[in-house]
Order: structure tokens, then sequence, then C-alpha cells
């Protein structure tokens, strides 16, 4: 048996060469998602107190309005260095966020979805602007509400927010809606390849109901508004993702 190659009994001959190629090139592309992190990171350390002064406005705007100290506590020496360095972070993954997906399109287009750069431009694009109207919605709706509605309960009682417990609160919900976005983009490709269809994600929806409420349980404090507000949004896209997998499902 010639070395230089792998036998498969379903299909052609498979090149060591081919595998080899195919390592390399997933290889490259990794390397280019770490130096984009790592480069986005770099880029928004300097910027990094401006960013989190941006994402604590929703909580520091209602305390203000509230007749508050806006000012938020830290606990430890070190906070501060971790909460701009965990901004950074944030930045260096939305810097990224295009290289990621031109990764992930690599990955998934010889399968079944074609080649193409005028195809890898919409998806990316698309992807990347559906992460961020998560972002924003998560920012501008569910954020200030969430917090208007918990200093409302906690009116009665001396508050000290800390910068690194309001960070992870912030974080968690806007990386949850912009995680979700992404679902009408996903059930477009599940179902190009014909792993899912319309009517199989209608049959998976009191599943998907249960998964969102889960989810929002895990984000959110143990409140049933807080709760509400998250899991909505979610089961909304989910719903939004059947639309588009009915209009994706490739006819016979």
């Amino acid at each position: 048996m010639d070395t230089a190659t792998i036998p498969n009994s379903s299909g052609p001959i498979v090149s060591w060469d081919h595998v080899i190629n195919r390592i390399n090139a997933l290889r490259r592309s990794l390397l280019w998602v770490v130096a984009a992190l790592l480069l986005g990171t770099a880029s928004g350390w300097g910027v990094a107190d401006q960013v989190f002064n941006f994402l604590a406005a929703p909580l520091t705007t209602a305390l203000a309005n509230a007749a508050r100290d806006p000012r938020l506590a830290f606990t430890s020496l070190s906070d501060p260095f971790i909460i701009y360095f965990s901004v950074s972070m944030l930045l260096g993954l939305l810097l990224a966020l295009p290289v990621i997906m031109s990764l992930f399109w690599r990955v998934v287009a010889p399968l079944g979805l074609g080649r193409g750069a005028a195809k890898a431009i919409v998806f990316v694009f698309a992807s990347s602007v559906l992460f961020l109207v998560g972002l924003a919605f998560g920012y501008w709706v569910l954020l200030p509400f969430v917090v208007r509605y918990l200093l409302g309960v906690a009116e009665e009682f001396r508050y000290a927010v800390t910068i690194r417990e309001y960070l992870r609160f912030a974080l968690r919900i806007l990386l949850a809606m912009g995680i979700s976005a992404q679902l009408p983009l996903m059930s477009f490709v599940l179902a190009r390849f014909g792993l899912v269809t319309a009517r199989r994600l209608l049959r998976w929806l009191p599943y998907a109901v249960l998964a969102a409420f889960v989810l929002a349980a895990v984000i959110t404090p143990p409140d049933g508004i807080s709760q509400l507000l998250v899991a909505i949004p979610m089961l909304v896209l989910y719903l939004l993702g059947i639309v588009v997998a009915a209009l994706a499902t490739p006819r016979n």
C-alpha cells in the first residue's frame, strides 16, 4: 500500500498531502485569529477606561437619576486592572470577529455552501452585523431596563455595586444577545446542509423555550422579570430562524 495515501472504502483514496495541507491551512487560520485577538486587545487597552465608562453608563445614569452616588466601588487593588483588561479583550473580540467568521466560512463552505469571494463577504458581513445588532439591543434596551428594575427593587437598601460585579453582569447580557443574534444565520447554514428543516425546528420549539429560560436564569439575577427580558428575544430569534430555515431549505 502506498504510504502517501489513506484507503477509504466508502470513497476515493485520500492523499496524505491533502490532509496535511488542510491541517496547515487550519493552523494558519487559527494563527490569524490569535493575532487578530492580540492586536485588538492591545489596541483596546488605550481606550479601555472610556469603553468601561460607556458600558457602565446604564447603571451610573440610573443611579444619578435616583439621586444616588453614581461612582462604583472596587474591593481589590487588582480590580481596575482586571476590568480594563477584560474590556480590552472584549474590544479584541469585536475587532477579530470578521477573522473568526472568515475561518468558520473556510471550514463550512466546502461542505455544501459553495466557494466564492462574494459569498464569503456576505457571510462575514451578515454575521458581524448580527452580532453588533445583538450587542446594541442588549446595551440600549435590555441592560437599562434590567438595571432600573433591580435598583427599584433595592431602593430601601444601601448599595455597594463593585466594578467587577457590574462588568460581569453586563457582559453576560451583551454577549448572550450578540451570540443569540446568530441564530437566524446558523439556521440558514444548517438548512442549506440539509441538517435541519423548518418543521424540525418547530418540533424542537418546546426544548428551545426550556433552553432559553435556563440560559436566562444563568445570565440574569434570580428574578422573573429579568429572565423574561432575556429569554423572549432569544425565542423571537429562534422563531425567526425557523422562517429562515423554511426559505433556505433546498427544494427537491
